[in-house]
């Protein structure tokens, strides 16, 4: 499928609850090790949307002490909204400026404790959108998918500073039934450079009750390498994500993708992670979301990590990994 400019408008839909318009935005300020995300997802046929904005350092993980976190409240979808152009109560503005190219966002807390807070960021792309998909193994995600490299410019007030944004980016954008059910555990990562870019998501096919974790190597299933101009998507059972070091509490430490590309060209990057949040955007799902530094191709370039989990698998785990270091 041609990704076009009308598919950054709402889709025509079938008649599902679950029916689900969604995209994902992120910002950084790396030499502050700050990473952050503007992220919304809308359920058009029964009429909210959930949508906000975060962002983390190196002090604070969670949702409840991080730099900043307004995400995960339903607010009612208003008539004459679009994908890319609303505005909620909690105080985030989207608008769409050109179709497949740019996008600005406005947040100003609405709350007394937040009311000090504000962001103005626009996000330009630096290249055509590429066409994921929904391979095997993401179909309860939905039907359509595609992911995009550009630039965040802009600022973040908070706490009575203003932080300059200017940075490198990444975006998707997905649409169709979203039930989710059956969620493996896996991987999605992402780097953008002055010479190369890439995007890999990989599940692993390790039922969770037999799967150690520790010294995996999990599926690419989509993704891809922009290198001199041209994408090429990344194919084949040799394409991977490991984590190939977790801290002592399970959280990944380095990453290792090595893939090849239907261009043949291969493709391996190593990452390290430089900050982290422990997110549960979802009842049913575990994210370990960070800034990474990659190393790729000879140069450094920044990206980010999502090491994502089945709720009760990465339970069990982080116990069990509590246990064996406590004793």
């Amino acid at each position: 499928m041609t990704i076009v400019e009308r598919d950054d408008y709402f889709h025509d839909r079938a008649d599902s609850p679950y029916w689900n318009e969604a995209s994902w935005f992120s910002f950084m300020v790396p030499e502050r090790d700050i990473a952050g995300f503007v992220y919304f997802y809308h359920r058009p046929n029964i009429g909210y949307t959930v949508a906000g904005v975060a962002a983390w350092d190196l002090h604070g993980a969670e949702t409840y002490d991080c730099l900043l976190y307004d995400w995960g409240e339903a607010h009612r979808l208003e008539a004459g909204s679009e994908m890319f152009d609303f505005r909620l109560d909690n105080g985030l503005t989207v608008e769409l400026v050109e179709p497949l190219r740019e996008y600005k966002f406005t947040y100003k807390g609405t709350n007394s404790f937040n009311s000090d807070v504000e962001l103005d960021l626009t996000f330009t792309a630096l290249t055509p959108p590429h066409d994921a998909g929904m391979p095997s193994g993401l179909e309860e995600w939905g039907k359509g998918h595609y992911d995009q490299p550009g630039r965040m410019v802009g600022h973040l007030a908070i706490d009575g500073e203003v932080i300059d944004v200017d940075c490198v980016a990444q975006r998707d954008r997905s649409w169709g039934i979203r039930n989710i059910v059956n969620n493996p555990r896996g991987q999605m990562i992402w780097g953008v450079g002055s010479k190369c870019a890439f995007h890999a998501l990989a599940i692993s096919d390790i039922p969770p009750a037999d799967d150690p974790v520790i010294g995996t190597s999990e599926r690419v299933i989509i993704g891809y390498y922009l290198k001199d101009g041209e994408y090429g998507n990344l194919v084949g059972t040799s394409s991977t994500i490991s984590v190939t070091e977790r801290d002592i509490t399970g959280r990944p430490v380095t990453y290792q993708l090595d893939a090849v590309d239907d261009r043949g060209r291969k493709l391996s990057a190593t990452g390290r992670v430089r900050n982290m949040l422990n997110w549960q955007g979802y009842s049913w799902l575990m994210t370990f979301w960070s800034l990474v530094e990659w190393e790729v191709d000879g140069q450094k370039i920044l990206g980010e990590g999502q090491d994502y989990w089945p709720l009760h698998q990465s339970r069990t785990f982080m116990r069990s990994q509590r246990v064996v270091h406590t004793r």
